[in-house]
């Protein structure tokens, strides 16, 4: 199970997330329906930089606080006896 720092963290990234989503569908729909006709779609192509770029960062969110709670689980982990010049050290 996730600390809650951990989700505190992916909370984050989920609110920042919908935003983005849902200004970059917003944006996508006004650049094809309201705007009329227009060549260069620009609005549309905002749009979905900004959907895509808000997905982005959910991911990064997503992977960061999975390789920190996998990081702070390694504190616990059994330590590993190597071999150096006939002497065994503990790590």
């Amino acid at each position: 199970m996730m600390q809650e720092k951990h989700l505190k963290s992916i909370f984050t990234f989920k609110k920042t997330a919908i935003f983005g989503s849902s200004l970059g569908i917003i944006l996508i729909l006004f650049g094809q329906f309201v705007n009329g006709y227009n060549t260069a779609y620009f609005l549309t192509a905002l749009g979905f930089g900004i959907l895509a770029g808000s997905v982005v960062n959910y991911l990064f969110g997503t992977f960061l606080s999975l390789m920190e709670e996998f990081t702070g689980n390694r504190k616990n982990a059994p330590k590993i006896a190597t071999a150096s010049k006939n002497l065994y050290l503990i790590k």
